[in-house]
């Protein structure tokens, strides 16, 4: 009997396993959810496309002359005017936050951070004001007379520029310590100044007609670029390769309004090209391929090292301040009246 039961509880497993082979494979039930389209990734500015800028917002913020500076991850963008520093969303245009103390103040500098801004009410003392808690977190007493103060590109030191001698004072922006000097330029003009380049390693060197980039590192000096009149900019490419400089020169009997991009090593000219109107700012993109320069009358774009001209943009104001964002995707436009402007690329 024992037999008996044991084959008939093996033929029934025999059974089940079959049965359970011939069953039809499981299939997934359709979901109800639509899956939401993702929004294909905004377009880098680029050579190739540059021709298909178009406004994408544009807002009154002032009254009269206004520098732009973007923060490091491009989501944000510092106006500033000399009495006061507003930080805008990059998209929607609203405002994050403001440093607006009145007059009898100087704003110097803002952070890449979006953070901190530098300023001063005598000329004597330098704040370091932070916009998220409205309070001064430090203050710095140079021992020297100062024209300037100006953040690196990290915003781990600031700069002053010291009217008693020829050197840049660097200071610690954690602590406000004193952290060295920079000094090699040479010019017989009683007034200079400087300002740290996109590339992170170098320091431009200004006066009237003449720039000099300088190694920060070794405090190697670069080569002397010499123009005829006045620096209206100046700027490095954030490769180091190219320094683009605006100024006016002698093209064939006429003076006109020039920019200049010169080999940052060799100080070899790359390329002149001549504008009727003056030029009135500069800025490279992030990867060193184009750069816009400002004029009387809008934004000129120009491809680097060669030259070429590539796309054009009307203003009614002088545009004094331009800048690219740091991932590439959009170009913002200052005009001395108080109208900015921001670009990007449209299908």
């Amino acid at each position: 009997m024992k037999k008996t039961l044991s084959r008939i509880s093996l033929i029934a497993v025999i059974l089940l396993a079959a049965a359970a082979c011939q069953q039809s494979p499981a299939v997934p039930t359709e979901s109800s959810e639509t899956v939401p389209e993702q929004e294909p990734a905004p377009a880098i500015i680029t050579p190739e496309n540059a021709a298909m800028l178009k406004s994408v917002y544009s807002a009154s913020v002032s009254t009269g002359f206004v520098f732009a500076k973007w923060t490091e991850d491009s989501t944000a963008i510092w106006i500033v005017d000399p009495e006061s520093a507003t930080l805008y969303d990059s998209t929607s245009g609203e405002q994050i936050t403001q440093f607006a103390p009145g007059e009898y103040t100087t704003v110097y500098d803002v952070s890449p951070d979006g953070k901190t801004v530098a300023y001063t009410h005598d000329g004597l003392e330098i704040h370091l004001f932070d916009v998220s808690t409205q309070i001064n977190i430090l203050s710095i007493v140079p021992e020297f007379d100062f024209s300037d103060a100006f953040f690196n590109t990290d915003g781990t030191l600031l700069g002053t520029p010291s009217l008693l001698d020829i050197k840049i004072v660097l200071w610690d922006t954690a602590n406000g310590a004193e952290t060295g000097s920079l000094s090699g330029f040479g010019t017989a003009a009683p007034v200079y100044s400087a300002k740290f380049g996109t590339d992170g390693k170098t320091l431009l060197w200004f006066s009237r007609g003449t720039v000099q980039p300088m190694d920060i590192t070794t405090q190697e000096m670069g080569p002397t670029l010499s123009h005829e009149d006045f620096v209206t900019a100046n700027q490095i490419s954030p490769d180091g390769k190219v320094i683009g400089i605006t100024a006016t020169a002698m093209i064939g009997d006429d003076n006109q309004p020039v920019l200049t991009l010169w080999d940052a090593n060799s100080g070899e000219i790359l390329r002149q090209n001549a504008n009727p109107s003056y030029f009135s700012s500069i800025a490279f993109s992030p990867d060193s391929e184009l750069v816009a320069a400002g004029t009387e009358t809008g934004v000129l774009l120009f491809t680097v090292p060669h030259g070429d001209e590539v796309f054009s943009i009307d203003s009614a104001e002088v545009i004094n301040s331009i800048a690219f964002s740091p991932d590439g995707v959009k170009l913002i436009t200052c005009g001395n009246e108080g109208t900015i402007n921001i670009y990007a690329v449209s299908e």
